[in-house]
């Protein structure tokens, strides 16, 4: 297997699992990149702006599947794929909180992208495309902030528009459930 093989596979294989997985989970926290250094192209402050009808709420979200790696000298460099579930009120109704996603982190910092997905008991759903950083303390901890892409929603949501902001803190490193602020708000 050829040097460049063996360095492209392993994020062939994450996109793969992405696509694979996609349709049978609603969301996940994803973080990807092709490059040795984290890139700046993700944004760190979503600059969304909420009116009056916003309500944020707070989800702890454990990990509940993941295919992590670690390589590069001393375990720097972690990649692979992480499932986080969590449930909370959300927009009024218990509901299911998912983020899916493929992280490649360089001493626990980093780009990340993915998919979260809130879904509530009469199987309505929203979904959105995620952006964004972690941030690796010298503790250990993590800030995570993202912007969200709404992709669209189904049930009660089907014909909606829903802009959204997510954040989150982790206390240990990648795999370890995080702490999300999640801020949505149905515009139509």
């Amino acid at each position: 297997m050829t040097l460049q093989l063996r360095k492209t596979l392993p994020l062939l294989l994450g996109a793969l699992l992405l696509v694979a997985i996609a349709p049978a989970c609603s969301t996940e926290e994803v973080e990807s990149t092709t490059s040795s250094t984290p890139s700046t192209t993700a944004s760190t402050t979503p600059s969304t702006t909420f009116g009056p009808s916003a309500e944020t709420v707070n989800v702890e979200m454990p990990s509940v599947a993941k295919t992590l790696y670690k390589v590069g000298k001393d375990g720097t460099v972690t990649y692979g794929a992480n499932q986080l579930v969590g449930s909370a009120t959300v927009l009024g109704q218990p509901a299911t909180v998912e983020i899916l996603g493929s992280v490649n982190y360089i001493n626990g910092s980093g780009p990340f992208t993915g998919f979260l997905t809130v879904t509530w008991a009469d199987a309505s759903s929203i979904g959105f495309s995620i952006l964004g950083t972690a941030t690796q303390g010298t503790d250990g901890s993590s800030k995570i902030v993202s912007s969200m892409d709404y992709i669209g929603g189904s049930g009660t949501y089907v014909d909606t528009q829903v802009q959204g902001k997510f954040t989150a803190t982790r206390s240990a490193e990648v795999g370890t459930p995080i702490m999300t602020e999640l801020t949505l708000e149905v515009l139509q």
